[in-house]
Protein backbone atom coordinates (compact mmCIF):
# COMPACT_ATOMS: atom_id res chain seq x y z
CA UNK A 1 0.00 0.00 0.00
CA UNK A 2 2.84 2.43 1.04
CA UNK A 3 4.12 1.37 -2.50
CA UNK A 4 1.60 1.99 -4.51
CA UNK A 5 0.85 5.76 -2.34
CA UNK A 6 4.72 6.84 -3.35
CA UNK A 7 3.88 5.53 -6.72
CA UNK A 8 0.72 7.82 -6.99
CA UNK A 9 2.59 11.03 -5.03
CA UNK A 10 5.53 10.34 -7.74
CA UNK A 11 2.56 10.92 -10.61
CA UNK A 12 0.90 13.25 -9.64
CA UNK A 13 4.55 15.73 -8.56
CA UNK A 14 5.65 15.20 -12.10
CA UNK A 15 1.98 15.74 -13.44
CA UNK A 16 2.03 19.21 -11.70
CA UNK A 17 5.53 20.10 -12.07
CA UNK A 18 4.76 19.53 -16.05
CA UNK A 19 1.55 21.48 -15.95
CA UNK A 20 3.62 24.72 -14.33
CA UNK A 21 6.13 24.27 -16.87
CA UNK A 22 3.66 24.70 -19.34
CA UNK A 23 2.03 27.84 -18.40
CA UNK A 24 3.21 29.95 -20.61
CA UNK A 25 2.33 28.28 -23.76
CA UNK A 26 -1.30 27.29 -22.47
CA UNK A 27 -2.05 31.25 -21.63
CA UNK A 28 -1.05 31.84 -25.21
CA UNK A 29 -3.25 29.14 -26.35
CA UNK A 30 -6.55 30.42 -24.40
CA UNK A 31 -5.46 34.43 -25.81
CA UNK A 32 -5.06 33.13 -29.14
CA UNK A 33 -8.50 30.93 -28.78
CA UNK A 34 -10.17 33.93 -26.92
CA UNK A 35 -8.59 37.02 -28.30
CA UNK A 36 -11.49 39.28 -27.44
CA UNK A 37 -12.45 37.90 -24.19
CA UNK A 38 -12.88 39.88 -21.35
CA UNK A 39 -10.85 37.61 -19.31
CA UNK A 40 -7.18 38.55 -18.01
CA UNK A 41 -5.12 35.04 -19.34
CA UNK A 42 -1.83 36.15 -18.25
CA UNK A 43 -2.81 37.06 -14.79
CA UNK A 44 -5.26 33.89 -14.13
CA UNK A 45 -2.45 31.70 -15.37
CA UNK A 46 0.24 33.65 -13.24
CA UNK A 47 -1.96 33.53 -10.38
CA UNK A 48 -2.70 29.75 -10.80
CA UNK A 49 1.48 28.84 -10.92
CA UNK A 50 2.08 31.00 -8.12
CA UNK A 51 -0.21 29.20 -5.66
CA UNK A 52 0.58 26.00 -6.66
CA UNK A 53 4.23 26.51 -6.17
CA UNK A 54 3.76 27.92 -2.78
CA UNK A 55 1.02 25.11 -2.22
CA UNK A 56 4.02 22.06 -2.77
CA UNK A 57 6.65 23.90 -0.87
CA UNK A 58 4.59 24.46 1.85
CA UNK A 59 3.34 21.03 2.25
CA UNK A 60 6.12 19.70 1.71
CA UNK A 61 7.50 21.60 4.82
CA UNK A 62 4.51 20.90 6.46
CA UNK A 63 4.46 17.11 5.64
CA UNK A 64 8.52 17.29 6.19
CA UNK A 65 8.13 18.61 9.95
CA UNK A 66 5.32 16.39 10.98
CA UNK A 67 6.81 13.59 9.61
CA UNK A 68 9.78 14.29 12.17
CA UNK A 69 8.06 15.18 15.08
CA UNK A 70 6.09 11.82 14.96
CA UNK A 71 8.95 9.85 14.68
CA UNK A 72 10.58 11.15 17.33
CA UNK A 73 7.33 10.54 19.33
CA UNK A 74 7.20 7.18 18.40
CA UNK A 75 10.22 6.19 18.76
CA UNK A 76 10.30 6.98 22.31
CA UNK A 77 7.73 4.34 22.54
CA UNK A 78 9.64 1.62 20.24
CA UNK A 79 6.93 1.50 17.62
CA UNK A 80 8.05 -0.95 14.82
CA UNK A 81 7.69 0.36 10.84
CA UNK A 82 8.64 3.77 12.09
CA UNK A 83 10.29 4.43 8.23
CA UNK A 84 6.82 3.45 6.66
CA UNK A 85 4.89 5.83 9.18
CA UNK A 86 7.44 8.23 8.41
CA UNK A 87 6.92 8.03 5.10
CA UNK A 88 3.10 8.11 4.95
CA UNK A 89 2.95 11.06 7.12
CA UNK A 90 4.77 12.87 4.66
CA UNK A 91 2.70 12.12 1.49
CA UNK A 92 -0.13 12.44 3.22
CA UNK A 93 0.69 15.95 4.28
CA UNK A 94 -0.53 16.91 0.55
CA UNK A 95 -4.04 15.72 1.35
CA UNK A 96 -5.22 18.71 3.74
CA UNK A 97 -7.49 17.78 6.48
CA UNK A 98 -8.07 13.68 5.70
CA UNK A 99 -4.44 13.02 5.21
CA UNK A 100 -3.73 13.97 9.35
CA UNK A 101 -6.47 12.17 10.67
CA UNK A 102 -5.27 9.52 8.67
CA UNK A 103 -1.71 9.37 9.18
CA UNK A 104 -2.21 9.81 13.23
CA UNK A 105 -4.24 7.09 13.28
CA UNK A 106 -2.99 4.49 11.83
CA UNK A 107 0.05 4.50 14.10
CA UNK A 108 -2.29 4.17 16.80
CA UNK A 109 -3.84 0.86 15.89
CA UNK A 110 -1.29 -0.33 15.17
CA UNK A 111 0.66 0.11 18.04
CA UNK A 112 -3.22 -1.02 19.97
CA UNK A 113 -2.17 -4.37 17.94
CA UNK A 114 1.29 -4.78 18.63
CA UNK A 115 1.68 -3.15 22.24
CA UNK A 116 -1.08 -2.36 24.30
CA UNK A 117 -3.98 -0.09 25.10
CA UNK A 118 -1.58 2.12 27.54
CA UNK A 119 1.02 2.58 24.32
CA UNK A 120 -1.48 3.13 21.92
CA UNK A 121 -3.16 5.78 23.50
CA UNK A 122 -0.21 7.48 24.87
CA UNK A 123 0.94 7.06 21.13
CA UNK A 124 -2.55 8.68 20.10
CA UNK A 125 -2.35 11.69 22.51
CA UNK A 126 1.22 12.83 21.59
CA UNK A 127 0.35 12.61 17.53
CA UNK A 128 -2.86 14.31 18.33
CA UNK A 129 -0.97 17.01 20.19
CA UNK A 130 1.63 17.71 17.62
CA UNK A 131 -1.23 17.83 14.75
CA UNK A 132 -3.16 20.26 16.59
CA UNK A 133 -0.01 22.51 16.99
CA UNK A 134 0.71 22.25 13.46
CA UNK A 135 -2.63 22.37 11.76
CA UNK A 136 -3.77 24.95 13.58
CA UNK A 137 -0.73 27.53 14.86
CA UNK A 138 2.56 26.57 12.75
CA UNK A 139 0.59 25.45 9.21
CA UNK A 140 -2.03 28.74 9.13
CA UNK A 141 0.74 30.98 9.81
CA UNK A 142 2.91 29.75 6.99
CA UNK A 143 0.38 29.45 4.39
CA UNK A 144 -1.60 31.96 5.05
CA UNK A 145 -3.85 33.03 2.29
CA UNK A 146 -2.08 30.52 -0.67
CA UNK A 147 -4.44 28.50 -1.18
CA UNK A 148 -7.97 30.35 -0.15
CA UNK A 149 -10.48 27.29 -1.52
CA UNK A 150 -13.09 26.60 1.41
CA UNK A 151 -12.23 23.58 3.86
CA UNK A 152 -15.34 21.89 2.95
CA UNK A 153 -15.02 21.83 -0.28
CA UNK A 154 -11.66 20.77 -0.80
CA UNK A 155 -12.54 17.64 1.76
CA UNK A 156 -15.69 17.07 -1.02
CA UNK A 157 -13.08 17.88 -3.80
CA UNK A 158 -11.01 15.42 -2.07
CA UNK A 159 -13.71 12.45 -1.36
CA UNK A 160 -14.81 12.49 -5.18
CA UNK A 161 -11.31 12.92 -6.93
CA UNK A 162 -10.28 9.89 -4.39
CA UNK A 163 -13.20 7.91 -5.33
CA UNK A 164 -12.56 8.50 -9.06
CA UNK A 165 -9.12 7.87 -9.41
CA UNK A 166 -7.69 6.22 -5.62
CA UNK A 167 -4.74 8.30 -4.11
CA UNK A 168 -3.56 10.08 -7.11
CA UNK A 169 -7.10 11.60 -7.25
CA UNK A 170 -6.76 12.40 -3.16
CA UNK A 171 -3.86 13.97 -4.03
CA UNK A 172 -4.54 16.06 -7.66
CA UNK A 173 -7.81 17.67 -5.79
CA UNK A 174 -6.53 20.82 -3.94
CA UNK A 175 -4.35 21.80 -7.27
CA UNK A 176 -7.50 20.99 -9.48
CA UNK A 177 -9.87 23.12 -7.10
CA UNK A 178 -6.86 26.02 -6.90
CA UNK A 179 -7.26 26.08 -10.47
CA UNK A 180 -10.68 26.28 -11.06
CA UNK A 181 -11.07 28.95 -8.70
CA UNK A 182 -8.36 31.41 -9.92
CA UNK A 183 -9.67 30.89 -13.39
CA UNK A 184 -13.35 31.26 -12.11
CA UNK A 185 -12.53 33.93 -10.66
CA UNK A 186 -10.56 35.88 -13.85
CA UNK A 187 -13.93 34.97 -15.94
CA UNK A 188 -16.89 37.50 -15.34
CA UNK A 189 -19.34 35.10 -15.92
CA UNK A 190 -18.07 32.89 -13.85
CA UNK A 191 -16.69 35.43 -10.42
CA UNK A 192 -19.61 33.76 -8.35
CA UNK A 193 -18.52 30.19 -8.40
CA UNK A 194 -14.86 31.05 -7.81
CA UNK A 195 -16.44 33.17 -4.28
CA UNK A 196 -17.97 30.01 -3.52
CA UNK A 197 -14.95 27.85 -3.93
CA UNK A 198 -13.27 30.68 -1.78
CA UNK A 199 -12.58 30.61 1.86
CA UNK A 200 -13.71 34.60 1.65
CA UNK A 201 -17.30 36.27 2.09
CA UNK A 202 -17.40 39.10 -0.51
CA UNK A 203 -15.84 39.89 -3.69
CA UNK A 204 -13.09 42.21 -2.35
CA UNK A 205 -11.58 39.58 -0.13
CA UNK A 206 -11.74 36.95 -2.87
CA UNK A 207 -9.54 39.99 -5.15
CA UNK A 208 -7.15 40.00 -1.77
CA UNK A 209 -6.83 36.55 -1.74
CA UNK A 210 -5.42 36.15 -5.07
CA UNK A 211 -3.03 38.98 -4.96
CA UNK A 212 -1.42 37.22 -1.65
Amino acid sequence: AVGTFVAATVIVVFMVLLGLSETETWRRKAETLWPDSETDWHRAFDVVSRKLRGFLLVRAAMGALTAALYAGWMWMFDIDLLPVWVVLTFLLGFVPNLGSVISGTLPTLYALVTVDLKTALLVGAGLFVIEQIIGNWVDPRIQGRQIAVSPLVVLVSILVWGWIWGAAGALLAVPIMVGLMVTCAHVPALRPVALMLSTQPDRAGLDRSLAA
